[in-house]
Order: C-alpha cells, then structure tokens, then sequence
C-alpha cells in the first residue's frame, strides 16, 4: 500500500506561498515531519527584503537534503531564479524518489498557479524512455543520480531551463 505524503507535500506549498504573499516576510524556519523549510536572507536583518541589498532565498529541504532553493531579487521584488535539486534519495534505476517528485510537483505546481513560471511543469518519468526529467511537453532536462540539480528561470509564458 502507498503511503500518501500530501500533507507535507502541502505544508511546504503552503510555507512558499505565505513567502510569494507576504512582501517583507520575517525569516523562519519550519518543519513539519521529513519536511523543512526555510525562508532566509544574506544578510543579518530579521526581515527578508526590508533593503535593497538583502537577498531571500526560500529552501525546501527531504530529510535533510535541499531539494528546492528559489532566490528572491534585492528588495524582496521577485522570483530571481529556482533551483531544484534530486536530494540524494534514489530509485534502483537512479531516479529521485516519489516522495521527493511529489514535494517537488507540489512546489512547481505553486509557482506555475502564481505565474512564475509556466503552468504544467512537472518532475515526471517518461513513459517511453524510463527517464527522470522536469520539465513540460517537448522541453525538458534530464533529473537523475547524474543530473542532479535543473536550474528554471521565472518567466510565466515560456520555460526556460538549465542544467
């Protein structure tokens, strides 16, 4: 039987979308079960985004391991860039976990609902190949033990990726 992590799942959308809300957000740090999340700054100020030169940063983390960094522009202004990366937690085939594809769907699935970037990006395996990617339709990256980590750049209208 399949054991659902969807309220986890939800936990961390929930934290992202508090942080994509809320213009000068207070750093945290949250966890709920295997799952953390961690709204920060680099600098000291308690407030993320109160300066001009205060960066933020947004961390989804699987026991442990950062499985999703999203960069703040200076002044808490937008989404700078997104990282996702597989978190260590492999399939016998070399394929990051359902756990950490279902954290990481949820995740893109905000940013797609907030218009960040596209809507429908997913961390999925294709059926015909086997392989682990992110991405949408005919554009996508490689996600696996030897890709670990796909870089998307915020733009509502068209996906952009990098590896």
């Amino acid at each position: 039987m399949t054991r659902s992590n969807r309220s986890l799942t939800q936990f961390a959308v929930d934290q992202l979308k508090d942080a994509l809300n809320n213009p000068f957000p207070l750093r945290s740090l949250s966890q709920a079960g295997n799952t953390r999340v961690e709204l920060g700054a680099n600098d000291t100020d308690a407030t993320c985004g109160h300066t001009l030169a205060s960066r933020c940063f947004l961390t989804v983390s699987l026991h442990g391991k950062e499985i999703v960094k999203i960069w703040f522009s200076a002044g808490y202004l937008s989404v700078e860039s997104i990282f996702l990366y597989a978190g260590d937690f492999y399939d016998s085939k070399g394929r990051p976990s359902r756990t950490t594809r279902e954290r990481l769907n949820g995740i893109l699935d905000a940013l797609g609902e907030a218009e960040v970037i596209p809507k429908g990006v997913r961390a999925f395996i294709d059926s015909e190949t086997g392989q682990s990617r992110i991405g949408k339709g005919s554009k996508y990256r490689a996600f696996d033990a030897t890709h670990e980590r796909v870089g998307l750049f915020p733009d509502k209208n068209r996906l952009e990726i990098s590896q």
